[in-house]
């Protein structure tokens, strides 16, 4: 994609900075990479285990790591770990119903945990339709770990069932190297812990991604003398240098004395901001600075607080995108790519800021749609410890500019309560309402799962996320049926959290079979489904480009009225209609409570109002518009 230029030429209300070197005063102390940390370093340790076969070596480095669940499907093919699960004491295998959904479980638990996400599945199909959950958690930098099985080594291009070779026509090996960050075949059992543990260190290098590795069943049976193994975790989780003192100096100085800074957070900034997040609140406040974040990063920062304007992107805070089009002339990205759903579809509006600093543990994604005048590569909770670190004893550039930025934010925050339109108590059931009703029980340990679809701009538009509360969403490839898996995962990993899946009808039809799998293994998640029978985000977008030709009761993208309710119970979990405004609010208390009483899922089917349109007006027309010439 060609870079937008800057339109530097438009008058800007802003005083233009140049950037410029920052040296730093004297007495000053700054964060150094090349000095020591206080202390020593902890050294990695590892213990030799004799006798044990390749499958079992795959269980040792994962009990090594604290992995304990793996997701996936039996099959012939991979048999020798799945048998080696069975044997293991403390690693459970959960058999979903689709190698897709196990995989999105692997993304799930890996959000939520921190740990490696696991997904084990057979050659062939089952590689296959494990692909689009792999290649969506490697989009978000999720670390998972994909073992698909491969017929023995001395059947290759004999047409084996489920071969999985260039010999025998579908190269899954191949076909992963395209979707993660590494794609590795087994041939030789000798190499294997060796090319084991670099798939391991590549899934948790910085930044984080996706990888797999196919291991014929001959091979997988094949015992070793001894394995070398790790006795603690995180052996080889990467890392990246802290941030040069003159280069976080120079940010901290170009945010303290901007007229209208913005802190922009991305989901690069999460583990950043779980271990920093009061430094971090404390920082803005004393300042004054505003903080936005990307759709993957809504909630890193409290959206309660004064300072937050909540996301800025496809479908947004309006208070985020005013305060961007008023200008910025400090602009300071923690973290994002700005992509599509961070940038708002490549808005324009990003160009108004004056000077940009972006932090990123990957080089290439810096400047990729902004001009960057001061580009960072380094870990950005290194960043973050050293804005905080100059914070505690410099004070503000401009008392005078603080004051005035924050009677501008109050005011901000004022016209838009006083501008949220008061929703009807009765009448049909919007999304509004169901967003309405979910909010105050979004609060202490709860992680949310968003899916692809409707349900997606809605929860961004409306919700309102504070820490310790988290919510995921699958942006990087916009998977549908993403949730169904996802919180499933993300339950068993982090068990005394509430896991609540927030999905629209058409995804929740994609993967709800996998309720099956959270009744078996006892998961007791809750789904709020949206149920309008459209592919609504389709159905909406089209409507919206066809300047009326096709009415939104048109049943070309209709679902055909499947009763939720029904097929939700058939599997064994717990269903509840929702058809008025209120009844959410009734019913969430004593849903959330049967959850973990019962450990069993729970399903709230949301009847809700197919004419409302969703907050998305500016990717409509992003996919509406021709392309430009030139």
């Amino acid at each position: 994609m060609s870079q937008p230029a800057l339109a530097r030429s438009v008058p800007s209300p802003l005083i233009h900075r140049e950037p410029t070197t920052v040296l730093l005063p004297q007495g000053t102390h700054a964060p150094r990479a090349e000095e020591p940390p206080a202390g020593l370093a902890t050294l990695r340790s590892f213990r030799t285990l004799e006798d044990l076969t390749v499958a079992e070596t795959i269980l040792a480095h994962l009990e090594a790591e604290q992995v304990d669940a793996v997701f996936g499907i039996p099959g012939g093919n991979i048999a020798p770990l799945v048998q080696a699960l069975r044997r293991h004491a403390r690693i459970r295998f959960i058999i979903g119903s689709h190698e897709g959904g196990s995989a999105f479980m692997a993304d799930g638990y890996a959000r939520a945990t921190g740990k490696l996400g696991v997904c084990v599945v057979t050659a062939g199909p089952g590689a296959t339709n494990a692909m689009t959950g792999v290649a969506s958690a490697h989009l978000d930098q999720v670390p998972v770990l994909t073992i698909s099985g491969q017929v023995s080594t001395e059947r290759f291009g004999l047409g084996a069932i489920q071969e999985s070779t260039d010999e025998g026509g579908v190269n899954t090996a191949e076909m992963f190297r395209h979707c993660t960050a590494s794609s590795t075949s087994i041939v030789d059992a000798k190499s294997f812990p060796r090319l084991l543990e670099r798939a391991l260190k590549t899934a948790q290098a910085l930044p984080h991604g996706a990888v797999h590795v196919s291991v014929p069943t001959n091979i997988a049976r094949q015992k070793l003398a001894r394995v070398s193994v790790p006795t603690a975790p995180g052996a080889w989780k990467g890392t990246l240098p802290a941030a040069p003192a003159a280069e976080l100096y120079t940010a901290f100085e170009l945010l303290r004395q901007a007229k209208r800074p913005l802190l922009y957070l991305g989901s690069g900034a999460r583990e950043a901001l779980e271990s920093q997040g009061a430094e971090f609140a404390a920082l803005v406040r004393r300042y004054c600075i505003p903080v936005a974040t990307s759709l993957r990063g809504k909630g890193l920062f409290s959206e309660e607080d004064p300072l937050s304007l909540g996301v800025l992107g496809i479908a947004g805070s309006k208070r985020a995108e005013q305060y961007l089009s008023e200008g910025v002339d400090v602009l300071m990205v923690l973290g994002s790519r700005l992509g599509e759903w961070a940038s708002k579809s490549f808005s324009s509006l990003f160009q108004t800021a004056s000077t940009v600093i972006q932090v990123d543990a990957t080089p290439s994604v810096i400047g990729q749609f902004l001009q960057v005048n001061l580009p960072i590569v380094a870990d950005v909770g290194s960043v973050v410890a050293g804005l905080v670190e100059f914070s505690r004893t410099a004070t503000p550039g401009n008392e005078a500019q603080v004051r005035e930025r924050r009677q501008h934010l109050n005011a901000m925050n004022l016209a838009h309560r006083s501008a949220i339109p008061v929703l009807p108590e009765d009448g049909p059931l919007k999304p509004q309402h169901v967003m309405e009703e979910l909010n105050p029980h979004l609060r202490r340990n709860t992680d949310l799962y968003v899916d692809m679809g409707n349900c997606t701009g809605w929860a961004t538009h409306c919700l309102r996320i504070a820490p310790p509360a988290r919510i995921f969403y699958p942006c990087g490839l916009s998977s549908m049926g993403w949730s169904m898996g996802a919180v499933i995962g993300g339950k068993i990993g982090r068990p005394e959290n509430t896991a609540i899946a927030l999905t629209g009808d058409g995804s929740f039809l994609m993967n709800g079979t996998e309720l099956v799998t959270a009744v078996r293994y006892r998961v007791g998640a809750v789904y709020i489904v949206l149920n309008d029978n459209y592919l609504g985000m389709v159905n909406h977008g089209e409507h919206a480009q066809s300047a009326g030709e096709y009415p939104l009761d048109d049943p070309y993208f209709s679902l055909g009225e499947p009763d939720l309710v029904k097929f939700s119970e058939s599997l064994g979990a717990r269903a509840y209609e929702v058809t008025r405004p209120g009844q959410l609010a009734e019913l969430l208390p004593q849903v959330l409570q049967r959850a973990d009483e019962e450990r069993r899922p729970q399903v709230l089917v949301c009847r809700i109002d197919h004419r409302e349109v969703p907050p998305y007006g500016d990717r409509f027309a992003a996919v509406a518009s021709a392309p430009k010439e030139g």
